[in-house]
């Protein structure tokens, strides 16, 4: 008898030990992660507990990394169990912790409301922020929801469909859509999750949407604002879906940013354009110079100038009907090959315009070292109220400026006629906006051609 009780405690010991083993996370020496998801989901599926509202909170040590660049991985470590052990802290009977991966960490909290859950949360995040003195330290924090338990007919029962994975996924997603540079909480909520289901509808239709030339172009016309002669357009990007309609260029040009397909669509354009030019020129209309955006993202690459020119010389098109526009967001990245670039394009005769001058903080010096042909005032400029003539006086200087250094100036987002006749006034050499059209069809924009304003 003595030896099977021995035996018997030896085994549940071992047992102990290789539980403490297989639950123990190796950087903070406390619980890991598929402890966690063990723990919470039998908290969660208790029966007493059906009535509780609960929360998985997804909480970030962002500046984690650069204090193991400025320290050690070590001294990194360390950091990470006193956070660890700050959050225990923080909790109570029915919520629990635990490292998740690098400088996260899994929460499940207990909470009544929202406001209440938030004003906890942001308590935890004042506490950890000051966890180390001589260091400005900050989190951000994903939050995913689980509410009280309830059948169809409103009654609370016992939780049996539980994912604390997927709960704890979708708190990382909301924490994914925090940028600043601060402590930040963010939650999940159906909208993220139809903007989710919305970007990866784009991905998988995109490849397809180009094969069957699903995108077109559409025309914005540039006149002079002084004898309303057509002077120049803008191709724009709008894309006509079987399923889903018309679809705005905010809604995918975005994602297309993000998943690098920006580059695909830039040829794209850019070839169509130069089609439709050359057809132009040969029925005989008079053409006028079309700019055509290139992303950033084409910038890295150093015979970028020389693929425009291919293609444009693909369709036979004069290269001073073409216009390059870079946004002002391309001046931030190698400035070196953005100079070289600009001044091979307009070795082969494209102009260059930037475009949205006006809605960064490095505009002026980007001017003075760029060797640009045209300058477009932001729409900003035009849309808010003027009362005390600030922004006529930036406009008017801006104009000045870019005369003085040979460039041309055009204004986007003109809509009312007493805009229309100060530019005029200043100087500015073409309009773009409503008050003068709207972005159209290329069969539209060809019965303007060789018009004035229809």
């Amino acid at each position: 008898l003595i030896f099977v009780l021995i035996y018997i405690i030896k085994t549940v010991s071992n047992r102990k030990r290789m539980s403490e083993i297989f639950f123990m996370d190796e950087t903070t020496g406390q619980h890991n992660w598929l402890w966690f998801i063990t723990n919470a989901e039998r908290e969660l599926k208790k029966k007493h507990n059906a009535d509780r509202k609960y929360a998985v909170l997804d909480v970030v040590f962002v500046n984690y990394r650069n204090f193991c660049v400025c320290h050690s991985v070590e001294e990194g470590g360390k950091m990470l169990c006193r956070i660890n052990d700050r959050i225990q802290s923080f909790l109570g009977k029915h919520e629990i912790t635990a490292h998740h991966s690098a400088s996260h960490f899994a929460v499940l909290l207990e909470y009544t409301d929202r406001d209440e859950l938030e004003d906890r949360i942001h308590k935890m995040i004042d506490d950890l922020e000051h966890i180390n003195d001589e260091h400005k330290f900050y989190y951000w924090i994903g939050v995913d929801r689980i509410p009280e338990s309830k059948d169809e007919k409103g009654k609370i029962v016992r939780r049996e469909d539980v994912d604390v994975e997927r709960e704890f996924n979708n708190a990382g997603a909301a924490r994914a859509t925090l940028t600043v540079e601060d402590s930040a909480i963010a939650f999940f909520d159906d909208k993220m999750v139809e903007e989710q289901r919305w970007i990866d509808l784009i991905n998988e239709n995109q490849m397809r949407a180009l094969a069957e030339e699903e995108f077109v172009v559409y025309y914005q016309p540039k006149y002079d604002p002084r004898t309303e002669e057509l002077k120049g357009a803008e191709a724009l990007i709008r894309w006509m879906s079987p399923e889903h309609g018309m679809i705005s260029p905010g809604r995918f040009i975005p994602i297309f940013e993000k998943n690098g397909f920006i580059t695909r669509i830039d040829h794209y354009m850019l070839a169509h354009v130069a089609k439709d030019q050359r057809r132009w020129l040969d029925a005989g209309f008079k053409c006028v110079p079309v700019s055509v955006n290139v992303s950033r993202a084409h910038f890295i690459e150093a015979d970028l100038a020389d693929q425009i020119k291919g293609i444009v010389d693909d369709a036979g098109t004069p290269h001073e009907l073409i216009e390059i526009e870079l946004t002002e967001s391309a001046f931030f990245d190698d400035k070196n090959a953005l100079i070289s670039t600009i001044k091979k394009l307009r070795d082969y005769g494209f102009a260059v315009s930037m475009d949205d001058f006006g809605s960064g903080y490095s505009s002026l010096n980007s001017l003075k070292e760029m060797p640009l042909d045209v300058l477009k005032l932001d729409a900003e400029f035009f849309r808010n109220d003027d009362a005390d003539g600030r922004g006529q006086i930036v406009v008017s200087e801006a104009i000045k400026l870019a005369k003085n250094l040979k460039m041309r100036t055009v204004a986007e987002g003109v809509e009312e006629k007493n805009q229309v006749d100060f530019l005029a006034e200043q100087g500015c050499d073409m309009i773009q906006g409503f008050y003068f059209a709207k972005p159209m069809p290329k069969d539209e924009y060809e019965t303007r051609m060789n018009n004035k304003i229809a």
